[in-house]
């Protein structure tokens, strides 16, 4: 399917590594999508994989929950590949783990710095071109302990579930303007991250939990974000979509 969207230009943040920042990035890319690729720690392996696929490409280091760094860094993306006008909210930290009582609170401000105010910074970098545009494309990458919480993740699940309040905000005020914005919630995805990060026996569980009995491939996450990117989704915006083998239904 053509999702008419050839030679538009896409921001995707936190793309260094193989993970679904990459992932949203190679599958915009097979639609024709000039990308520019944004994260605190170097792209360059993404930045070569998408410049197989015949587009325009380019990444940028920048710290996100920076207002200034992220300016300054929206404005070269203009000059190198033009007006961004499809924003995939995708970079996140998930590294403070534990119960509430533990958690210092200059961790969780700074997962709020992040993973909440990050995506602020980088949206309203862009919104007022597409505004001027009259049209674009916002997703933003939630998770399932954004809709459905997560014990010893009260930071993470917290601004993932912060980011769906403004997503529905947005669509509200970007209606009029054919701007569209809408998240996307994973479970548990088949990544080197989360391979290496949860325990063997919790990893049963969740598999357990999935109604399809397995782990999400990264591509399945994509795809989904690329169809929300396209044309063809013009009519769907301020929706959740939880691409996650149905583990929030009731499973036994």
């Amino acid at each position: 399917m053509d999702f008419q969207i050839k030679n538009k230009t896409a921001l995707i943040t936190g793309a260094a590594k193989h993970g679904l920042g990459r992932a949203h990035a190679l599958a915009l890319a097979s639609e024709g999508v000039n990308i520019a690729l944004l994260d605190i720690q170097d792209c360059k392996e993404t930045e070569k994989l998408i410049s197989e696929k015949g587009v325009k490409v380019k990444s940028y280091l920048c710290d996100i929950s920076q207002v200034t760094e992220v300016e300054n860094t929206l404005k070269q993306i203009e000059t190198d590949l033009g007006k961004v006008q499809i924003l995939v909210n995708n970079a996140s930290i998930l590294n403070t783990i534990g119960m509430f009582q533990d958690i210092e609170a200059k961790r969780f401000e700074r997962d709020v710095q992040v993973n909440l105010l990050g995506s602020v910074n980088v949206t309203r970098a862009v919104w007022k071109g597409m505004l001027e545009n009259k049209w674009g494309r916002v997703i933003f990458i939630s998770s399932f302990a954004g809709t459905h919480g997560g014990a010893g993740q009260t930071s993470y699940a917290a601004t993932k579930a912060a980011l769906i309040g403004f997503a529905k905000s947005l669509a509200l005020e970007g209606a009029r303007f054919n701007i569209t914005a809408n998240v996307v919630a994973p479970g548990v995805m088949k990544s080197e991250a989360v391979e290496n990060f949860i325990r063997g026996d919790m990893m049963d569980r969740m598999i357990k939990k999935a109604a399809m009995r397995r782990l999400g491939e990264l591509e399945e996450v994509a795809n989904t974000v690329a169809f929300l990117c396209s044309q063809q989704s013009s009519f769907i915006t301020g929706q959740v979509v939880e691409v996650d083998g149905g583990a929030g239904l009731f499973t036994f």
